[in-house]
């Protein structure tokens, strides 16, 4: 049987995604009164994923400041 091989970062992304999504979840469906709920999720779920995108964008910025690019880097 062969073990499984598990990406820290990736884990601890999907990890910090969870926290995120829940306590964000129960603080803005907490403020949405009345109205379309569907709206409200969408806004939410585009939030959480704009909002970890940029973190994860400002963590590469910082672990990358002061190496040279590469040609094959990703903008």
């Amino acid at each position: 049987m062969s073990k499984w091989k598990v990406d820290k970062a990736m884990a601890l992304w999907g990890i910090l995604f969870g926290i995120v999504a829940t306590i964000g979840g129960l603080l803005f469906f907490g403020a949405i009164k009345g109205g379309f709920i569907a709206e409200g999720f969408f806004l939410i779920v585009i939030s959480w994923v704009l909002v970890l995108l940029l973190f994860a964008k400002l963590v590469t910025a910082i672990k990358n400041r002061g190496k040279p690019k590469k040609k094959d880097d990703w903008e």
